[in-house]
């Protein structure tokens, strides 16, 4: 299962919109590294991806899903008799700054050439998405989303911004529940991490799992955080680093923020005490519960309740 779709579980996914198009021309695009993330809708037309580890086919109703720091190349087929149709959508999972960028890839725009990248242009990667995929047999459904990010994207329209966000949310979750639910079949296409690097992410995102079900069943989340040297069998600062790769936050933060957005939930769903969300979210003391509260929100328990219900 592609990552994105575990960590869209549990994980924010803000996508920034770089560039969408559509082109009825023969593609040939010579050998290049991307700097953000690349979806490709082959809506007529077939040819060939190249990559490090082999030609792979692409046919119509193909996506090709594409991550930044991955050398490939692809050139369409001309003799397609169909003609030729691509839809195509540059984004970032996670808005990113362009000081960050510039430090990676340099100043210019587009593609990175391999005899031109700087050698930390190869190393980039991406937890959403390491490797290469191709999705066969897309459907309607979703190319009707592309073809909506990319008139989004193209038209300066009021609300353009919000417009965009929401057309590539709607399709990443299509996408999401077509493979998780099987709808959708993929291949990756090449293999960027070891067999023991992507057992131990699938390991991370278990124990994550755990973790929002503790919180859910106001289990202590706490007993958890301590059992993980007996579930996931790797060293401390690897299984940190891994999980605040896919969270953003350590174990006790991300479980402690869980908690507060409970809390949160709680507090406008129901006439629950303070005091009584306090203990279903897990915490005895209603006191540190209601500072943590206010470290996250700014505003006391009460004060939060009171904020947004007023006039209800």
């Amino acid at each position: 299962m592609p990552p994105f779709v575990q960590l869209a579980q549990f994980r924010e996914i803000r996508p920034y919109v770089r560039f969408a198009h559509y082109t009825d021309f023969p593609l040939k695009v010579p050998s290049r590294y991307i700097r953000d993330h690349e979806f490709i809708l082959v809506d007529k037309g077939r040819g060939v991806l190249y990559t490090e580890s082999g030609p792979y086919v692409y046919k119509e109703g193909s996506l090709l899903m594409i991550p930044p720091g991955v050398l490939h190349s692809f050139r369409d087929d001309l003799d397609a008799s169909s003609g030729y149709a691509h839809w195509a959508i540059h984004f970032d999972w996670e808005p990113r700054s362009e000081e960050e960028l510039l430090q990676i890839v340099g100043e210019e725009a587009g593609p990175i050439r391999p005899d031109e990248a700087p050698g930390e242009a190869s190393s980039l990667s991406s937890v959403w998405l390491p490797n290469l995929v191709r999705i066969d047999g897309v459907g309607e459904e979703i190319r009707r989303l592309i073809e909506s990010v990319v008139e989004a994207f193209r038209e300066e329209r009021p609300f353009r911004k919000l417009e965009l966000q929401s057309a590539m949310l709607r399709l990443l979750l299509v996408l999401a529940t077509g493979l998780q639910e099987g709808e959708l079949t993929y291949e990756s296409l090449g293999d960027r991490k070891t067999k023991t690097e992507s057992k131990g992410r699938a390991e991370i995102t278990d124990y994550i799992l755990k973790i929002h079900d503790a919180v859910r069943d106001n289990t202590d989340a706490g007993e958890i955080h301590n059992r993980w040297r007996e579930e996931v069998f790797f060293s401390a600062p690897h299984f940190h680093r891994l999980f605040k790769e896919q969270t953003g936050l350590p174990p006790l933060e991300y479980a402690t923020k869980l908690r507060m957005e409970k809390g949160a939930r709680l507090l406008l769903g129901t006439e629950l005490s303070v005091k009584e969300i306090a203990f279903v979210c897990g915490y005895e003391d209603s006191k540190y519960f209601s500072r943590l509260f206010r470290q996250r929100e700014g505003m006391s328990p009460k004060q939060y309740r009171e904020h947004f219900l007023a006039g209800k």
